[in-house]
């Protein structure tokens, strides 16, 4: 990684300079330390600019994919704003010149001149290859991954070249330069400490671009993330739909569940979940949708198969006797029952889609967090028999919703988490996606108190053989850092060799510029808040549900000294308000979307404290907030009432 001293900061509609310094955020796939990124130097008299122009273009296939064609517009585009001349954008049929390309991609050229074969055994989904050869710079990726990692080889070549890095939507950075030399790269693959990333929110769900240029994925078919969430009884084996089994009996007037009742849990009619012993055509039923997916999302890597949200599970005699004799407790049914699945689907895939690899996805969730295993005399962990070993392609989404995020994985407070995270990882190890949480569901103009536990929850994690992250916030607009979540967390996920708290500064000298030291001491006293009240008041307060929101938290003296930070903070970039009108704005919004929690804390547990026109001054500025960052909710569900009228 080339450092740069002097980043030039640019936002959609600002510029400013900021003194920074640039990290690594990559992992070398043969080493096992994150951002060990091998050296790169520079070829000697040659320049992919010189004075401000370049002889080299972008090469994408005839027939590139989303990513490919997404990464060279980034690259096109990044490299424009930094020289102020574009590299053309070309087709292999197009190609003139082939002695200066940057290659994206299973180009003609890479076969020609790289010559090597990648494969997903060594770069996960997301990874990437990347070789200078000549004069020419090559990017890409197995194939049948989806090319996310050509994407993200180009966003490292970019900050290799011009410091360009992602902050925001709104705050971007590159260094302007005339002169950039070509790189020489030896040849080396990279890949992030988690394949697959996920932040669950409403901000980034509706920004797929910012999703991509925070390398994270978004649970939907755009990403290749086919039937997301609940959907065994609904998406695949809908109990109200028509009967295609092919048995005796099955006809166009009658239902799976109609004419299949033994394949539902034995619980009325509503919210039924599949019966994991249904049998063998109930597991051909199933393959066949899966079936029906693979040919629909061509492209998508990962279908789920996720249960009901409910604990209704079949206990018929037959499931009774399954988990006596085989699978150990409910979630052995569940796997034994899509193992099956999977090998079905697997044998159409290899004969209709060789080459094709697909990765299925169950929940461990509520009744099926416990992982089938049991504890040999010796005090091994081993699974309770091999038929509910996780096929190589499935895997496990664990899911702790009663996880306290205040306090590590491996705490006392966490110890039902961490056994069943251990357990899964001895049957699953490599195989498993943790489903965390960045949010207080009964709090949303509160922050949510993760900030020391996140990285030593993704460390626990990685150590565990977890492959995957998610972590879930609101599904409306909040306030409470939710960008500096964002760029923190999607670089951690990364590359987790980084620091937390030196990725907040960063982020906060860029995206706050003058007021940084003030939005800072601001997240300090926070923090140093709750360090006192959830290890000495109120320790089951870092749940997700928890109660934050209390006027023994948020004493009056604490939100005054908070008050007058915030303060301070406007005062530090008030000399733009005349020199530069467009960047005051910015700012003071930035600003004033955290300073809209301590608003809340006063006009709802401290309004006691304040006088009535006080209490009318809060309500204009939050309603006039509220309206301009689309703020919908005060906690899940529930809107703000009469509290803005």
């Amino acid at each position: 990684m080339m450092k740069k001293n002097i980043l030039k900061y640019i936002a959609l509609t600002l510029c400013s300079t900021l003194l920074l310094t640039s990290f690594a955020c990559s992992k070398k796939q043969e080493e096992s330390g994150a951002g060990d990124k091998p050296s790169v130097t520079v070829v000697e008299g040659e320049y992919l600019y010189l004075g401000g122009v370049s002889e080299y273009s972008i090469l994408i296939r005839d027939d590139a994919n989303f990513y490919e064609s997404f990464a060279a517009n980034e690259l096109a585009d990044n490299l424009k704003k930094a020289t102020g001349n574009a590299i053309p954008i070309v087709t292999e049929e197009e190609l003139k010149n082939s002695n200066r390309v940057i290659s994206l991609g299973h180009t003609f050229l890479w076969d020609e001149n790289v010559r090597i074969e990648l494969s997903a055994d060594d770069i996960v989904d997301s990874g990437y290859y990347i070789k200078t050869v000549d004069k020419n710079v090559y990017i890409s990726c197995p194939d049948y991954t989806s090319s996310t990692g050509v994407l993200y080889g180009s966003y490292d070549f970019l900050n290799d070249t011009i410091g360009y890095e992602f902050f925001a939507a709104d705050e971007i950075y590159y260094e302007e330069t005339k002169d950039i030399p070509l790189l020489k790269y030896s040849g080396y693959s990279v890949n992030p400490t988690f394949e697959m990333r996920m932040l669950p929110k409403a901000d980034l769900r509706d920004d797929r671009d910012t999703v991509r240029r925070y390398r994270m994925m978004s649970p939907s078919s755009a990403f290749g993330l086919i039937t997301w969430g609940h959907g065994q009884a609904s998406q695949y084996v809908n109990p109200d739909a028509q009967c295609t089994c092919g048995l005796d009996g099955c006809g166009n007037d009658i239902t799976y569940q109609q004419h299949h009742p033994d394949w539902f849990s034995n619980y009325g009619t509503k919210n039924l979940q599949l019966c994991w012993t249904g049998g063998e055509t109930l597991e051909r039923v199933a393959a066949e949708r899966f079936i029906e997916f693979f040919q629909k999302y061509p492209d998508a890597q990962y279908f789920m198969f996720g249960q009901e949200d409910n604990i209704s599970y079949c206990d018929c005699e037959r499931c009774a006797a399954a988990i006596r004799e085989y699978a150990g407790n409910p979630a052995g049914l569940h796997v034994s029952f899509v193992n099956n699945v999977i090998r079905l689907a697997n044998a159409w895939l290899n004969k209709n889609q060789p080459g094709r690899r697909v990765k299925y996805i169950i929940y461990a969730y509520y009744a099926t967090e416990e992982a089938p295993v049991k504890t040999t005399e010796s005090g091994e962990i081993v699974e309770y028999s091999d038929k509910v070993i996780p096929e190589k392609d499935l895997y496990i989404f664990y899911t702790p919703i009663y996880a306290n995020f205040a306090f590590q994985i491996d705490s006392p407070k966490n110890a039902s988490v961490y056994k069943n995270l251990k357990e899964w990882s001895a049957i699953a190890n490599g195989q498993l996606i943790m489903y965390l949480y960045d949010i207080n569901f009964r709090n949303y103009f509160i922050n949510f108190n993760n900030f020391g536990t996140v990285k030593g929850m993704y460390e626990m994690c990685k150590n565990l053989g977890v492959a995957c992250i998610s972590s879930q916030a609101a599904d409306s607009y909040t306030t409470c850092f939710q960008e500096m979540r964002s760029y923190v967390e999607s670089s951690l996920m990364w590359d987790l060799s980084l620091s937390y708290d030196e990725l907040v500064r960063k982020f906060m000298s860029a995206y706050y510029k003058d007021a940084s030291a003030y939005l800072y001491e601001y997240y300090q006293i926070m923090r140093d808040r709750y360090a006192y009240y959830q290890n000495v008041v109120s320790p089951e307060s870092g749940g997700i549900y928890g109660d934050i929101n209390s006027k023994d938290l948020w004493t009056q003296p604490v939100i005054d000294k908070i008050d007058k930070v915030f303060d301070k903070a406007l005062n530090s970039i008030k000399k733009y308000e005349t020199t530069n009108p467009r960047l005051y704005e910015s700012l003071k919004n930035r600003i004033m979307k955290e300073r809209l929690s301590s608003i809340y804390i006063k006009m709802t547990v401290l309004s006691s404290y304040y006088s009535a026109e006080e209490i009318e001054q809060m309500r204009a500025e939050l309603k006039y907030y509220v309206n301009l960052f689309k703020l919908s909710e005060i906690m899940e569900g529930v809107g703000f009432g009469d509290m803005l009228d």
